[in-house]
């Protein structure tokens, strides 16, 4: 049980703790933030390409993004074209229940296993105990950031050394980082967000049994239905909000992933998306 999950369980005000630690961990570890200026607009007016671990990305030859801007996220690091595509990040979502402690420092300690020297991480600084703890990437390169748990409003500024607006998946998080960047068009891959179509599957590019939390007897299905249909809709919601977003200030945005379900930015082929000027 994490350190939420701790705080949440004391009588009355659990839930309002969790809020004033997060940001007592935000304020403690400010220097941290700061760190993130120098990845402001180091990619201006590029595009860049935010690969998840949806199983489409299984139809489509990755090894065109060497030499591209990337972002990956999550357990992409498992992907055998990971050191030929070279993404220029990788971003770990924050640790939430019902993930461990255990579980989550098992995940750094296996992507630190895949990664080459001074691969660029992004964690959630309130995740930086668990870095810590299990000793892991003492030969990357670490940012941290923080989220907070407000959404997305037309009025923000996507600033990593600062509090940013809340999410629901790590591939949204990365198109924060492409803004950040200042990529001015953002391709996204293996955002599947099928799974509604495929109860009680766990589905991603990869065989289950490479993966730290499946043998570690991890189950992303929990909480019921009711639970799923309002994570789903809580997703779609925060993709809109980045759309909105995005389209203010001229950053387009398309959806590359061949079988998604995401209606929310256009669709575009991938092969044809490389063969246009960049």
């Amino acid at each position: 049980m994490d350190y939420k999950e701790r705080i949440k369980k004391l009588p009355f005000a659990g839930k309002k703790l969790v809020g004033i630690y997060s940001w007592y961990l935000r304020l403690a570890n400010g220097k941290f933030l700061k760190k993130n200026l120098e990845l402001k607009n180091k990619f201006a007016g590029k595009r860049c390409f935010v690969i998840a671990t949806g199983p489409s990305i299984n139809k489509q030859n990755l090894k065109q993004l060497a030499g591209e801007i990337s972002i990956s996220v999550s357990n992409f690091f498992l992907h055998s074209d990971f050191n030929i595509i070279k993404p220029a990040y990788h971003l770990f979502v924050p640790s939430h229940p019902p993930v461990t402690i255990e579980q989550y420092g098992a995940i750094f300690k296996d992507a630190e296993a895949h990664f080459p020297i001074g691969q660029n991480i992004l964690v959630s600084i309130t995740d930086k105990h668990i870095v810590e703890k299990f000793g892991a990437f003492k030969r990357q390169n670490v940012y941290y950031y923080f989220v907070r748990r407000k959404p997305l409003t037309a009025k923000e500024t996507i600033n990593f050394s600062k509090q940013l607006p809340a999410i629901q998946t790590s591939a949204q998080i990365g198109i924060y980082l492409g803004m950040y960047i200042g990529a001015k068009k953002i391709c996204l891959l293996g955002c599947d967000h099928d799974w509604i179509l495929h109860l009680g599957e766990t589905r991603h590019f990869y065989d289950e049994k490479y993966s730290v939390l499946s043998r570690m007897d991890y189950n992303e299905w929990f909480g019921g239905m009711e639970h799923q249909f309002e994570s789903h809709l809580n997703l779609w919601r925060g993709y809109k909000a980045i759309r909105d977003y995005s389209a203010k200030l001229g950053i387009k945005i398309y959806n590359l992933s061949p079988v998604s379900i995401l209606d929310v930015f256009p669709k575009a082929d991938f092969d044809e998306m490389l063969r246009n000027n960049r």
